[in-house]
């Protein structure tokens, strides 16, 4: 008898050995609850294949109700749950009993329990990807992704997690405010809004970057992921949907090698700036950056290339470029659903893959045909989600970018518009275009 029906498992079940152990430790925990919690912390009920699987779930039922751990506990759970009949009865308590494992030796089972169930869910992700590959309505970066997350799943150590009690969780909260970490999450490029308004993009934050074209959203996107890598080694992803891989590192050189980007842009650099932009190269080149630059990017494609770089390493920082030109998703036809629905979905991998999520946004033509151009947060592009799920939501402003000879040219202002765990407010920075960079104002710009 088997309760393996889930699995689905045809001709196909555990050996002799792993079946002995399955009794090994159903026959211990229901006899000691020191056996009990030996094997609790390793193995879960659904890890068995045979019936004493049935019998360890109802020795978790007699503890959970806070009631004495005996034979007689657990077969009166099975009798009342009616599973007694389907286990064998009293009769195969007392196989199990007999065949149970020395509490000392508890622990060895559980492991090998646990390893065999951890199998048989790998066995059924892939006979379950094997039918999604199958489909006539294959679609490559959903199907994909999923497959990936099925395989990922079962392949998971769940027992590897353990709860957080509160006292634990107030404890290191207390510990953290007494002897703060050096850093959590990614310091920003510019030291005023560190100072003044952002100290990190912290894990699980969805950020987001607004302007109207050509104000300095890559520009900012270059200056976050160059800092990030190059200067604080940070694991960072860019992934640019406007440019070119190429581009995007043209600008990099430009601000790292303080070079005119037009130069770089017409191949037009000295023997000396050649000298100084591959030096800067070499940073780039030895820095944990990673540019993506494919075209048709969709939110699935993002959470696809982020599972698998996360095997290799932890991420610390995504960057998008820009949230517009996602590719929607097929099955939505209203615009702003789109938009709507792929904002949820950044936020949702911002907290799946614990990374800050820098997406960079269009504003509507409103922005700038206001008397002040002074944009606000509700005239990003499309959708009014975007602001209710961003955590931060930063809007840049260039005086000088609709009337060149005011008294501000040459500043931008960084718009804090909304910023759940910190201040409001506005950042005034320079902009140096020829650089293709964004910069403290009056503070020097070290490389």
């Amino acid at each position: 008898m088997t309760i393996g029906e889930d699995f689905k498992l045809e001709g196909w079940e555990p050996n002799a050995g792993v079946v002995a152990s399955e009794m090994a430790v159903a026959g211990a925990v229901i006899q000691s609850r020191q056996a009990f919690d030996e094997a609790d912390e390793l193995v879960a009920a659904d890890d068995f294949f045979s019936v004493a699987g049935m019998v360890f779930a109802a020795a978790c039922k007699v503890i959970a109700g806070e009631r004495p751990l005996d034979p007689a506990g657990v077969l009166n759970e099975l009798s009342a749950s009616g599973d007694l009949e389907k286990v064998g009865g009293g009769a195969y308590l007392a196989t199990l009993m007999e065949h149970a494992a020395p509490v000392a030796s508890v622990a060895w089972h559980a492991r090998k329990v646990a390893g065999d169930g951890r199998r048989r869910r790998i066995h059924l992700a892939l006979s379950r990807a094997r039918g999604v590959t199958e489909s006539q309505a294959w679609d490559p970066e959903a199907d994909i992704d999923l497959i990936r997350k099925m395989i990922d799943e079962a392949a998971a150590d769940r027992n590897a997690y353990q709860e957080v009690e509160l006292v634990d969780a107030v404890n290191e909260l207390l510990d953290e405010l007494e002897d703060p970490p050096a850093s959590v999450g990614v310091v920003p490029p510019y030291l005023d809004l560190e100072r003044d308004a952002i100290p990190a993009f912290k894990p699980g934050q969805l950020v987001v970057v607004a302007a109207r074209p050509s104000v300095g959203k890559t520009l900012v996107a270059a200056d976050i992921a160059r800092t990030a890598a190059l200067r604080d080694g940070k694991r960072t992803v860019l992934f640019t949907l406007e440019m070119s891989k190429k581009e995007i590192l043209g600008r990099i050189f430009a601000a790292e090698a303080t070079v005119l980007y037009s130069k770089i842009v017409d191949r037009k650099v000295t023997p000396e700036e050649l000298e100084k932009i591959t030096q800067a190269s070499w940073r780039v080149t030895s820095s944990p950056l990673i540019i993506e630059d494919s075209p048709h990017c969709t939110v699935d494609h993002v959470r696809s290339r982020l599972r698998t770089l996360a095997r290799t390493g932890p991420i610390d920082i995504v960057i998008i470029d820009y949230l517009q030109l996602l590719e929607p998703p097929a099955k939505i036809e209203i615009r702003q659903e789109q938009v709507a629905a792929q904002s949820r979905a950044l936020k949702q991998m911002a907290r799946d893959f614990g990374v800050p999520i820098i997406v960079l946004a269009q504003l509507n033509r409103g922005a700038a045909q206001k008397a002040d151009a002074v944009p606000r947060m509700s005239e990003i592009r499309e959708s009014g989600a975007v602001e209710q799920d961003a955590d931060i939501v930063i809007l840049l402003h260039r005086p000088d970018f609709y009337e060149p000879e005011c008294p501000r040219a040459g500043e931008v202002d960084l718009i804090v518009d909304k910023n759940r765990a910190g201040r409001r407010g506005v950042v005034t920075l320079a902009h140096q275009l020829h650089y293709s960079r964004f910069a403290d104002l009056a503070r020097p710009v070290h490389y």
